[in-house]
């Protein structure tokens, strides 16, 4: 069954002046060092059709992205579950994403959202679903070095957000390339996972390292690029200085290096071929825990908190829980989200709302039937972390973020159930 392209991208830069979705909640733009985009690649095969957006943006809310999703399906015909949109993870950009009860992160620039991002990933996916042509499609993979495991461990077992060498990280890089009948390649998707922070605070607008791997992909190949982040959650950029931030020049130098793996893995692409596209749906659950009693609550918030540490994260979480309690509804039982996963002849893609760590998407790539198993880290929402069940003794940045950000707690085992479930839908695929 013949395969179908088609490719777009618009520009979502924002204002000069604007506040970052940074480290902090003050950090503002005063320049523009490269431009944002939102890319769009619309597949078809038969009566099934998808887009996927890379979107350079950090985190996208759910419910932004649920009505970016539904609009683009107005526009195209194509169903809103089968639109899948990926940020890029820069943090140099704007907010599309708030958690101001969590910490210093801000609220949602609502006016960016409304005028640019929603109207221009709109415009991509109609602009990129409008002119599909026939294409054949080729893979290949190649060890990067771009990313590094970034929870550090101390001498004294606390762990910090910097380098860790001798923890799990996912070292291929995944190029797919879809090429027209002319032989010429019409778009390529580059999969890798790692945060976009080696700019750190500062104060440029900017892509981050992926910028310029990108850039570099398409001098080489003539042909608009998609970048689609992976299991970024545990993942720094691999930089000279050891930490998990550094500057902008940082960022060209990271980015320099992963623009080498990706048109290395590029050329290596020798046979092209018609592949079918396929899309399998269903529900993902996560059970809450059992709440704590509203005795344990109120003993828990007598006690006085301090500073702006973890404690204070875990103060939040209890004054939420305290407002629900008040209201005389708790909610749901289980945390629920409607999966939507993609096969496009060996690769298959499996988006995750959540900061992943890497084992997850790893131990999903081992167990699936297919080559290429890419887990779309921050795809289709932003639901704060997910870690492995083994990091959580440990604690740390990822750690106490999965368990605070929510009034009611995530069960230790979400990773596995994540996998199992995620795993039964990929195994119904053809």
């Amino acid at each position: 069954m013949a395969l179908f392209a088609g490719v777009a991208r618009e520009k979502i830069t924002p204002k000069v002046g604007g506040f970052l979705f940074g480290y902090n909640d003050q950090t503002k733009s005063d320049s523009i060092h490269d431009d944002l985009m939102a890319t769009a690649l619309a597949l078809k095969s038969g009566d099934t059709s998808t887009i996927i957006l890379s979107i350079d943006v950090c985190l996208i809310h759910n419910t932004i992205c649920e009505e970016i999703r539904s609009k683009i399906a107005a526009e195209t015909g194509i169903p809103a579950k089968n639109v899948i949109l990926s940020p890029t993870h820069t943090h140099s950009g704007p907010r599309t994403m708030g958690f101001g009860e969590f910490g210093n992160w801000g609220t949602i620039d609502e006016e960016y959202c409304k005028s640019i991002l929603i109207p221009k990933c709109i415009a991509a996916g109609k602009a990129a679903a409008a002119k599909m042509v026939p294409v054949k499609m080729g893979t290949s993979t190649t060890e990067s070095k771009v990313g590094i495991n970034r929870r550090e461990l101390l001498r004294d077992n606390t762990v910090i957000l910097g380098q860790n060498p001798w923890d799990t990280y996912d070292s291929t890089m995944t190029v797919i390339t879809f090429v027209g009948e002319d032989g010429k390649s019409l778009a390529n998707v580059v999969h890798v996972g790692a945060h976009c922070t080696a700019s750190g605070i500062n104060h440029e607008v900017t892509r981050d390292w992926a910028g310029v791997m990108v850039d570099r992909m398409e001098a080489e190949s003539g042909a608009l690029t998609l970048f689609i982040n992976g299991t970024s959650g545990d993942v720094a950029p691999r930089m000279a200085n050891g930490g998990s931030t550094g500057d902008i020049q940082h960022a060209m130098e990271v980015g320099g290096l992963a623009g080498i793996d990706a048109v290395r893995a590029y050329k290596t692409i020798r046979t092209f071929y018609d592949e079918p596209l396929e899309v399998i749906c269903g529900e993902l659950a996560l059970p809450y825990v059992p709440p704590l009693s509203k005795a344990e609550l109120d003993a828990r918030l007598a006690v006085p908190v301090d500073g702006e540490g973890w404690e204070r994260r875990e103060r939040s979480s209890y004054e939420r829980l305290a407002k629900l309690y008040e209201s005389g509804d708790l909610g749901p039982d289980a945390w629920t989200m409607h999966q939507t996963i993609l096969r496009i002849g060996p690769v298959v893609m499996v988006p995750f709302p959540f900061e992943t760590s890497s084992e997850i998407g790893l131990r999903l790539r081992t167990y699936s039937p297919f080559a290429h198993t890419l887990l779309l880290g921050n795809a289709n929402g932003s639901n704060s972390y997910l870690p492995a069940e083994s990091q959580l003794c440990r604690g740390g940045y990822e750690v106490e973020s999965f368990k605070w950000f929510r009034p009611r707690q995530l069960p230790n085992d979400s990773d596995k159930q994540l996998v199992d479930q995620n795993m039964m839908l990929i195994e119904k695929l053809k």
